[in-house]
């Protein structure tokens, strides 16, 4: 049959052909689009955050560095590769008689051959993607490359800047590195086409090889010698970072070997390149081989088996000598990485007992010593149980703050513990999808308690209840609603058609409200609630008749979770903590700059810093260089430059423009209560206690390092150190070494200063550094210094470390009295039993005078619905230890002298002028007196004591004028009592301290028994 002229011709093969092509390329385009459509949701979305923070450019420019990293080494490995296999097409052969031989080849040649074209641009293509997705991964290292300067300090082997350290040199080691990896991969790509395109043909013995194939080959080998060339380059200006020496840094064998190796592989690598790149012209085997020889046999043994003989003959022998110069350059690269350059070093007497006048002085730091300890088993469930109010609200954790409280007349610095009262999504009544995100959308208030109190043996309250009421002076909360909090994890839509649950009346009726802030991602679009929905994964987003587009979703809600989506490039410390600031609530998160090439410094351990931090793992510089605010209510981040002169923080100051505000800028009054944070002061401590040895010879010695004291911690009783494990990579216990204990937040004048400047302060403790790994070990846990972190203003980020005699007993110590005295364990056995549980907090170090005494807080708490109650405390002085049931009482006991507060008790009190002269005066009579009774000679003894209770007595009347009604009486001074003994004259004792002005009488009978009418009517007996 004839077919018909008018019907179309079939189309042509390579027309259906390509329409094939198109069809499958848009399936894929369209397979690809389906997967990527969940992470293309999450980027818009990130952006659209970002700009909610106020901070998009940072979103933008870190979008642009690593799509720009992405393009431009993608691009760069596509040359690369796609050049040599063109280059490698051309020079095949043409003939290809032997490749009849290999069915292999065969079929590559009668196959793929053809469409070498396309084969080689997608094989380009798809390796180029690969090799530049690990390039996005340096985004950090290309912004400090581009933008780092100079931080006008030279290392002591190059002469180099610190700077080029820092900025410079890892950009460019990894661009050597990834240089070096590229080409290998180039290389070996190359060999298998070469041999399917027959330019290397297998045979017996060593393959047939065209000569072309031999030039190619050599070009490839000759980069690679070139690139090893400029890596030995680097390699020479890391030393000052090797961490195989006896400390970080060059080190005698690096110097004296590995430098000088290091040099000659840069010749024989370049020395390598140039005789394979005359191989090109001699197309053999003979110049390769000679060359991978000569650079593998210098490699071997002038770069390892030279340095390893060296270190192993001359510098173990003489170790201490010879790496005297680098252990210097390490010292003092160490104290300035970590900001120990300007310590404040002093000498603490620690004496064993307290005069009188001591602990009227002392009397503002008494009244400021902090009863209520934050630990989670301790304080925060007092919160949990008193002022949570509602199921659904808990306190995630406590912090240590400082606020100016008024009681009467009077104001003064006090401790405090505050909480944010955040919501709990799992606690909610019904657990449905409008109440856990529309309804029940935020906590309400904080709660404050001071510290320093106790009423009815619970917690003292100055910010309480539901909605949130103030006293003592404390500040107001006038914009309660808590929409971004500690722990808070999923999200909420806030200002929909449903109204949100503010607080419950008593009566049960709830007071709502809508939101009214900017905070979170407004959903002004449905396309941005399909985004959302997409990305959070739920589709009630996209259909809910209660959202609006004026509603506002928010879905990053943790302080800390937020400041490290805003600033991926800084660490940050793991105890956010709230401020109470102009009637709301700030959060302050603290950030730091860090890097582990800062020449010459050692490497941190990390083990000091608590759970939770986002410290990295190696860093050998650290900076709290940024202090971010949060603000509770809506969402507002400020990032300030706490520390403008750091290098590091420079670098991201010129990345990202308006970033950072001046610390100046921010409000006195949250100045007033920034905290100098915890992480930071734990590595300081840690580091310091061996790297304040300044001597090489000591350094290397050892025999006076520190180490950040044990601790038994807080929490239930135990009579043993906490012990801390540490595990390698698989999960293997490596050591277990005691628990250090954690910064000590606390409220007392420091030693030296006016008794009356009571400071806000962080604290650790020191004993001997162990040489030994077992916790279960004997060592040495006597005190031999303290550190004291200041942040007040004016004064904030002082460290001052108080050096302390010999023998001085340590908070360990203190616990292993604690633990061994008979009273203290009947007391503890006769309370822990029937239902409650005996909790202690954690040892406090509190200077009085120049004395170290030691209080430890004891609880006792339910155990079906635990609520501490605190019953006792525990003083240590030496090895005196005292149980009584009030911090006055057992400060009574231990000191032999009545220790008594203002009336309330809820400020530190205070001591008039006239009065500090005077018993400054006395104590100086009783110092010469002492000193006059060593050397024999009474008269002066008696005339220097006489002189003291003249002084006493002076100090009397003008307290007596001061105060109306009081009671003349007189005061004598007690030695302490011997270990475990209390000692008091039979009959009757009249004392009277200065701050109070009231007398005070005990009675001691034979059995020991004190009736005191101070603070506590009925005061517990000494340790037996």
């Amino acid at each position: 049959m004839r077919i018909p002229s008018d019907l179309p011709a079939d189309p042509s093969p390579r027309r259906r052909h390509r329409a094939r092509w198109w069809i499958i390329g848009f399936v894929v385009v369209l397979i690809v689009l389906l997967v990527s459509l969940r992470s293309l949701a999450g980027l818009y979305t990130d952006s659209l955050w970002f700009s909610s923070v106020g901070y998009h450019n940072v979103f933008s420019t870190l979008l642009v560095t690593k799509l720009g990293l992405f393009g431009v080494f993608g691009a760069i490995f596509f040359a690369v590769l796609w050049v040599n296999l063109v280059v490698c097409d051309r020079i095949a052969g043409h003939d290809v008689e032997l490749a009849q031989e290999d069915e292999l080849v065969r079929r590559y040649q009668q196959y793929v051959r053809p469409y070498a074209g396309r084969i080689y641009v997608g094989l380009a293509f798809v390796l180029a993607l690969i090799a530049a997705s690990g390039t996005i991964g340096q985004w950090n290292n290309w912004i400090l490359f581009r933008h780092g300067g100079s931080f006008h300090r030279t290392d002591p082997q190059f002469g180099k800047d610190i700077g080029f350290y820092v900025f410079k040199l890892p950009f460019l080691t990894f661009v050597v590195d990834w240089t070096l990896a590229i080409l290998i991969v180039t290389l070996a790509v190359v060999l298998v086409f070469h041999y399917f395109n027959g330019g290397i043909q297998p045979q017996r013995g060593l393959p047939r090889v065209r000569p072309p194939v031999k030039a190619h080959i050599s070009v490839l080998l000759a980069l690679i010698a070139l690139d090893k060339a400029a890596g030995y380059v680097l390699q020479r200006w890391s030393l000052v970072n090797a961490q195989d020496g006896y400390v970080n840094g060059a080190g005698y064998t690096d110097v004296h070997a590995r430098l000088p190796a290091e040099l000659l592989l840069v010749f024989v690598s370049i020395f390598a390149a140039g005789i394979l790149l005359f191989n090109i012209r001699r197309q053999g085997w003979t110049l390769p081989v000679l060359a991978v020889g000569i650079w593998a046999f210098v490699a071997l043994v002038v770069g390892i088996i030279y340095p390893a003989l060296l270190q192993a003959l001359k510098v173990t022998p003489a170790q201490s000598s010879l790496e005297a110069p680098y252990i210097q350059r390490n010292i003092d690269a160490t104290r300035q990485a970590y900001g120990l350059t300007k310590v404040q070093v002093h000498q603490f007497a620690a004496d064993s007992t307290i005069t009188p006048s001591d602990t009227v002085l002392a009397t503002p730091t008494i009244a400021n010593i902090r009863q209520w300890d934050p630990d989670p088993t301790i304080s925060l469930q007092t919160f949990q149980r008193l002022q949570s109010i509602r199921s659904y609200y808990v306190f995630p954790s406590l912090a240590v703050d400082r606020y100016v409280v008024k009681n009467q007349s009077t104001q003064a610095l006090t401790p405090v513990l505050i909480g944010v009262r955040d919501i709990s999504s799992s606690n909610l009544p019904s657990q449905s999808w409008v109440n856990t995100h529309l309804q029940y959308t935020h906590g309400n208030g904080a709660a404050v308690s001071l510290a320093n109190q106790t009423a009815n043996n619970s917690a003292v309250f100055g910010v309480s209840e539901v909605p949130p009421q103030s006293s003592n002076g404390l500040p107001e909360i006038r914009q309660a609603a808590v929409y971004f909090g500690q722990g808070l994890t999923g999200y909420v839509v806030a200002n929909t058609k449903q109204p949100e649950v503010d607080y419950q009346r008593s009566d049960n009726s709830n007071v709502e409200s809508h939101y009214q802030g900017n905070g979170g991602v407004q959903l002004s679009s449905i396309f941005t609630r399909a985004a959302f929905a997409l990305r959070l994964g739920d589709f009630n987003l996209l259909i809910s008749s209660q959202i609006t587009s004026n509603s506002r979703l928010m879905f990053v809600r943790d302080p800390v979770a937020m400041a490290q989506k805003a600033a991926p490039f800084l660490s940050f410390d793991h105890a956010p903590y709230a401020v109470i600031n102009n009637g709301h609530i700030d959060w302050v998160v603290d950030g730091y700059t860090t890097t582990s090439n800062y020449a010459y410094s050692q490497n941190a351990n990390s083990q000091q810093v608590a759970i939770g931090s986002t410290l990295p793992s190696s860093y050998n510089y650290v900076r709290n260089s940024v202090k971010v605010v949060i603000d509770a209510y809506s969402g507002q981040m400020t990032f300030y430059a706490a520390d403008p002169k750091d290098p590091i923080l420079q670098a991201y100051e010129a990345a990202f423009p308006h970033m950072f505000t001046p610390l100046s800028k921010m409000n006195p009054e949250l100045q007033a209560h920034l905290r100098y944070p915890s992480d930071i002061f734990s590595i300081q401590s840690a580091i310091y206690g061996r790297y304040h040895l300044t001597n090489p010879q000591n350094f290397y010695a050892a025999s006076n390092a520190w180490q950040l004291s044990p601790t038994a911690g807080a929490g239930p009783q135990s009579q043993a150190l906490l012990a801390q494990n540490t595990y390698n990579a698989q999960g293997q216990l490596i050591s277990t070494t005691p628990a250090r204990m954690a910064p000590q937040y606390q409220v007392y004048s420091l030693p030296g200063a006016n008794p009356q400047d009571q400071v806000f302060n962080v604290s650790d403790g020191f004993v001997p550094a162990a040489q030994t790994s077992n916790a279960n070990a004997s060592q040495n846990f006597n005190l031999t210094a303290w550190m004291v972190g200041q942040m007040d203003p004016g004064h904030y980020g002082q460290l001052d470390v108080y050096e302390t005699p010999q023998g001085t007993s340590g908070p360990a110590n203190a616990d292993a009295e604690i633990s061994a005295n008979k009273t203290v364990s009947s007391d503890i056995s006769l309370l822990d039993q029937h239902g409650s549980e005996v909790l202690l907090g954690e040892t406090l170090m509190v200077p009085i005078g120049n004395t170290m005494v030691y209080l430890r807080p004891l609880y006792v708490s339910p155990t079906t619905n635990p609520q501490p109650q605190l019953q006792y405390v525990v003083a240590v002085l030496g090895k005196q230890v005292q149980i009584d049931t009030s911090l006055t009482s057992v400060l009574s006991d231990l000191l032999q002298t009545t220790v008594t507060l203002p009336q309330g008790g809820s400020s530190a009190g205070t001591v008039p002028t006239a009065v500090q002269g005077l018993l400054q005066a006395a104590q100086t009579d009783y110092q010469n007196a002492l000193t006059a009774l060593k050397s024999g000679d009474f008269a002066t003894f008696g005339s220097d004591l006489q002189a003291m209770t003249q002084a006493i007595s002076q100090a009397q009347s003008v307290i007596e004028q001061a105060s109306p009604g009081s009671t003349p009486t007189t005061t004598t001074t007690t030695t302490l009592p011997h270990v475990g003994k209390k000692t008091r004259t039979s009959g009757t004792t009249t004392t009277t301290t200065a701050a109070s002005a009231s007398t005070t009488t005990s009675t001691s009978t034979g059995s020991g028994n004190t009736t005191s009418s101070v603070a506590s009517a009925s005061g517990r007996r000494g340790s037996p």
